[in-house]
């Protein structure tokens, strides 16, 4: 069983691919040229001043929350099953999923994003 664990140990951490995050894939981008070139033309673009807002719309996400009851309790001896099977109750929560670059000439100066993760493995020859 020991050398099971440590071969699992071992295998596990030889695994050195490195995964560029989410933030990291997006703070890359500090140019026009390179947002338009990863995402394409945008959903929208708004100009306030002289900043540009570039809209990136990938649709809404439908989730089910599922809700308890707060009286239902694993720990309390004194209530039969009847008691504890109550229905369940549940609510659907719609997640955008947007980005959004502000830029300033052809800079980004900042970014937002919602529901989306672009979060990438590192190539093996890629420092």
């Amino acid at each position: 069983m020991k050398k099971l664990l440590l071969f699992l140990f071992v295998i596990g951490c030889s695994n050195t691919k490195a995964l560029y995050t989410h933030s990291d894939n997006m703070s890359r981008l500090i140019t026009k040229q390179l947002v338009l070139d990863r995402f394409g033309e945008p959903t929208a673009i708004s100009k306030e001043d002289n900043i540009d807002e570039y809209y990136y719309d990938f649709g809404v996400f439908n989730q089910r929350v599922n809700y308890y009851h707060p009286n239902i309790s694993t720990v309390s001896p004194n209530q039969t099953f009847a008691e504890y099977n109550m229905p369940m109750s549940y609510a659907e929560r719609s997640v955008y999923k947007y980005i959004k670059f502000k830029m300033i000439k052809d800079s980004v100066i900042s970014w937002e994003s919602s529901g989306v993760n672009f979060a990438t493995k590192k190539k093996k020859n890629q420092k």
